[in-house]
């Protein structure tokens, strides 16, 4: 297996190379003057609106992909747990999403606990066509209850996209793609499709005529193995190229030399059915990188915000979407959270649902059929006006105070209480916690470890290794 990862990654670098006059002339093509932040950002290797790359944050993006299930869900919680940003707050992470043999509570817990859902179509297809990736969203809004404002993330599964992909994107106002790799000469900041992709150009996308005013491409920045021009990128999963002490090495460059240059963000992308006994190698690379000051690890969603309104980083920690609490509700309610403090999430209300291909749960109403791309909201077995029926999330009310038993909102007035989750950081600079420190009660990682189901394990294994990208 790690033979054949070599020689692919080797055929991409060598496919990369040829492809940078491509790339300079789609940079070329957006004319600063006319492309205005934040509304339109050109293509660029250095910080926005011209701030010194020493006074912005590092943010250090943390992602996994495909089914949110119950062997994949700790994966994700073991690797977030012993981490928290300089605020003190439970460190972040995006989850593409895909709505075949995921658990649909568990994606809300997910979200519920801080971190993004995004889409990654219902069926885990490349060149997804439409209903693959509405269906995807539509289903994860009906039966995990996120609101459609929050699911506005794509990567294409497999990373194989076309500039049809980005077509059904802009048709579908979505905030950003992020599906595009990058090698240090195109890993630029997150910018926006005014003008077109500028990176991964190698198949010729660059030339297509993709316009899509204030989209944002977030590139995936590739782990290089070497300072060589003949080095090879790693993009997904790096662990599986080659031993632990030299991916370690290949993390510890890689992020010195972002942190140390430009600060354009660094990834860390990860499938969590191949993480495997990595966790420790994870662990201790992310601890290395909160001993630096100013490195936060963020969702795919903040980081835009950041690029919105750039601000220092020593005024990070003010910006509300780097704030963490969670609703302090009265009873338990389905809500994707711990509300009673009994030590197992949505405990007695939340609903199992028995298929073929493996039992799901959700707060909101099992439905008669498995969804679909061709039907991705089937109806629900309990109907309106029915008795047991679950009322949808209305949009006057966020998903954490609704009570989809009782069709009640828990909050009725601009100042809900909330409960702050933040702990103090161990070092003034805010340095990192060690591997073995422990998460905040009511983080997003606490949440996360008694999110565990255990509905439909031995399916949701046997599908999980089946998953490649």
């Amino acid at each position: 297996m790690l033979s054949s990862r070599l020689s692919l990654v080797a055929a991409i670098s060598a496919i990369l190379i040829a492809a940078l006059a491509n790339v300079e002339a789609a940079v070329g093509s957006c004319n600063p003057s006319t492309c205005i932040h934040p509304t339109c950002v050109c293509p660029s290797l250095t910080p926005p609106k011209g701030m010194d790359p020493k006074t912005v944050p590092q943010f250090f993006t943390l992602t996994f992909d495909d089914a949110v299930q119950a062997p994949t869900v700790p994966v994700a919680g073991a690797l977030m747990t012993p981490h928290t940003n300089p605020n003190g707050c439970p460190i972040k992470a995006t989850w593409f999403a895909q709505t075949s043999y995921s658990d649909f509570a568990l994606i809300q817990q997910w979200y519920a606990s801080g971190n993004e859902v995004a889409d990654h179509t219902m069926t885990h297809v490349g060149t997804p066509p439409a209903a693959e990736i509405t269906g995807n969203r539509r289903s994860i809004n009906a039966f995990s209850g996120i609101p459609f404002a929050k699911l506005n993330g794509f990567r294409a599964p497999f990373l194989n996209y076309s500039d049809g992909t980005f077509a059904i994107l802009g048709q579908e106002k979505f905030l950003y793609d992020s599906s595009t790799n990058a090698v240090p000469t195109d890993a630029y900041w997150p910018y926006t499709l005014d003008h077109g992709l500028a990176n991964d150009c190698w198949n010729g996308i660059c030339d297509k005529p993709i316009s899509i005013p204030g989209m944002w491409e977030i590139p995936m920045a590739a782990i290089m193995d070497s300072d060589l021009p003949t080095a090879i990128p790693h993009s997904m999963d790096v662990q599986l190229d080659a031993s632990p002490e030299v991916v370690k090495a290949w993390l510890r460059k890689n992020f010195d030399r972002h942190y140390n240059g430009n600060r354009s963000p660094f990834g860390i992308y990860l499938h969590p059915v191949h993480v495997g006994n990595a966790t420790q190698l994870y662990n201790e690379f992310f601890a290395y990188a909160r001993t630096f000051p100013d490195v936060w690890f963020v969702t795919n969603q903040q980081l835009l915000q950041w690029m919105q309104n750039p601000v220092p980083s020593s005024q990070l920690a003010d910006q509300p979407y780097m704030k963490c609490t969670i609703p302090a509700v009265s009873k338990e309610i389905c809500n994707g959270l711990d509300d009673a403090k009994l030590g197992s999430v949505d405990k007695g209300v939340i609903e199992t649902c028995n298929f073929v291909a493996g039992p799901w749960s959700t707060c909101y109403g099992c439905p008669k059929t498995m969804p679909t791309p061709s039907d991705p909201v089937p109806e629900r077995v309990v109907s309106l006006g029915q008795p047991g029926y679950r009322t949808p999330v209305p949009a006057t009310c966020a998903m954490e105070w609704w009570d989809p038993s009782n069709s009640q909102c828990l909050c009725t007035s601009s100042n809900c209480t909330f409960t702050d989750t933040a702990v103090p950081s161990n070092k003034s600079t805010g340095g990192s916690d060690t591997t073995g420190s422990s998460a905040p009660r009511g983080s997003a990682a606490d949440n996360i470890a008694v999110a565990w189901t255990g509905f439909g394990l031995v399916a949701a294994l046997a599908a999980g290794l089946a998953q490649l990208l």
